[in-house]
């Protein structure tokens, strides 16, 4: 496959994504990171996370911020594409309630190689299937880019085997010697569990418009 060089250049935004554009370069610069939906829309008034969300997908999309494990980030000139790998599709994963786990179907993705770097013997991706990550930037439908590893720190975004042998894709949290798995929407309740086994670590979020 030949790979294109893409070159991205940023659109005119409107006055609502540069009112939120500002608000969030002023949050990350007041706190050192970025704020969550709700937060960004109880800063503007605006009552509803999707109407936000979407304003912040169409600034992704026009190259204002960006996504880097999950965590919202502000965007120079996105660089052009020069190279990319292809790593492997698992099956759907969910993001709301754990789902048994999931196969490797032998497809493959193309993925920018600075998004890989040098463990890309060790990269896989996932397409999530649920709203509960949707605080974090992930949404229903989007392909999720995982490093394999039985290891992560309290506070990364990890897909997770339970003991029933289901998956879900959530943030670990480990509190008092407990192990809490916590989605990023109020309407999903983190929940405990003894026996984890991690699967992989979120390292970056894909999605096509």
């Amino acid at each position: 496959m030949v790979n294109k060089m893409v070159n991205k250049i940023r659109k005119e935004l409107t006055q609502r994504q540069e009112k939120i554009l500002k608000a969030v370069e002023a949050f990350i610069l007041e706190h050192g990171y970025a704020p969550t939906v709700r937060q960004l829309g109880r800063l503007l008034a605006i009552p509803s996370p999707s109407a936000v969300f979407k304003h912040l997908m169409s600034l992704e999309k026009k190259g204002y911020l960006r996504r880097e494990r999950g965590e919202l980030r502000l965007s120079g000139f996105p660089a052009a594409l020069e190279s990319q790998v292809r790593v492997p599709l698992a099956g759907l994963v969910s993001a709301g309630a754990p789902k048994e786990a999931f196969d490797f179907s032998g497809e493959a993705m193309d993925i920018p190689d600075w998004m890989v770097g040098r463990k890309r013997g060790n990269i896989f991706c996932i397409r999530v299937e649920g709203k509960s990550m949707i605080d974090a930037y992930i949404d229903d439908g989007d392909n999720v880019l995982m490093e394999r590893t039985n290891t992560a720190n309290s506070g990364e975004m990890v897909v997770a085997l339970l003991e029933d042998g289901s998956v879900t894709l959530k943030r670990l949290r480990r509190e008092d010697g407990k192990t809490f798995l916590v989605p990023e929407n109020p309407a999903y309740k983190p929940f405990e569990v003894e026996n984890l086994r991690v699967l992989g670590r979120v390292i970056g979020v894909l999605r096509k418009y």
